[in-house]
């Protein structure tokens, strides 16, 4: 979904809406879908969270792209979207026939609590995602179980899951491993600047063999490529590398595959392998 510059018109009818709830309120079904992600955009920045909770609700759209939304985090502006979105599925609920699931969900750059990422699992709107981005989001102090649950639910139909900058720790990804094998329609999948070992990722790549329809991984390298100042240890990581790459090819053929490290700090690229080693501007 894309936010074009508004007419006038369009901008004077979102601030009376604003400015009115109750009239918002009960007018959101039947506004003019060229209003929608407008409205939705100011009511997220004014925090007007009846109008998101009611927006979300009869979201005319496939995807919501929260996080592009909430430039600054907010936990009753986020509670309202996940509302919204329980609501929309009992609306459109009938016996053995759920309609218009959510396709798409993207955190990101967002502070989540325990109590958002408790709720994830438990909204059913979620239930049949097919693309599911949970970026920029620091997780590695929270229990992953219900990022675990959520996987579990949605392995029969996930087809691209990106986890790039979450800070995540081994603790974290040996829990998300046995949901992880079972997500058998992936077809992209990003762990970017994660924070995990050598073994715990020759760990996932082992549990890897239903993923017969990947095209596309990225993959952080193991911790020990760094040394204790941070500094990427170039020795290290063009001999662990190969390594994580040969524990794959045996269990499963591999269309297109990276490791790369986090950016540096002094040349603001990446030591990335993947047909061969390519290292960053510090060592050519």
């Amino acid at each position: 979904m894309s936010l074009h510059t508004p007419t006038p018109l369009l901008k004077q009818a979102r601030q009376a809406l604003l400015r009115n709830e109750e009239l918002a309120i009960s007018a959101v079904e039947q506004l003019p879908i060229e209003l929608c992600p407008g409205l939705l955009k100011d009511a997220f920045k004014g925090r007007h969270t009846r109008i998101v909770k009611a927006m979300v609700a009869a979201w005319p759209f496939p995807c919501l792209p929260v996080g592009t939304l909430m430039k600054t985090p907010n936990l009753e502006t986020f509670q309202a979207v996940l509302e919204g979105v329980d609501m929309q599925l009992a609306r459109n609920f009938h016996p053995r026939c759920l309609r218009s699931p959510l396709k798409t969900l993207s955190i990101t750059g967002y502070i989540l609590s325990e109590y958002d990422f408790n709720y994830l699992p438990c909204c059913q709107r979620l239930w049949w995602l097919k693309h599911l981005t949970i970026s920029g989001v620091e997780l590695w102090a929270l229990n992953p179980l219900p990022l675990r649950l959520l996987l579990e639910t949605v392995a029969h139909t996930l087809q691209s899951l990106d986890l790039q900058g979450c800070r995540m720790e081994d603790s974290q990804l040996t829990v998300l491993i046995p949901a992880l094998s079972r997500c058998t329609e992936l077809t992209n999948i990003n762990l970017y600047d994660n924070d995990f070992s050598a073994p715990i990722l020759k760990d996932l790549l082992l549990h890897t063999d239903n993923w017969s329809k990947i095209n596309g991984e990225q993959y952080p390298a193991p911790m020990e490529c760094y040394d204790d100042s941070w500094c990427i240890d170039t020795g290290r990581f063009l001999h662990l590398c190969p390594e994580l790459m040969d524990a794959l090819r045996a269990k499963r053929q591999a269309k297109r595959i990276v490791v790369a490290t986090n950016i540096c700090r002094l040349c603001g690229v990446r030591c990335v392998y993947d047909l061969g080693p390519r290292l960053c501007l510090c060592w050519q």
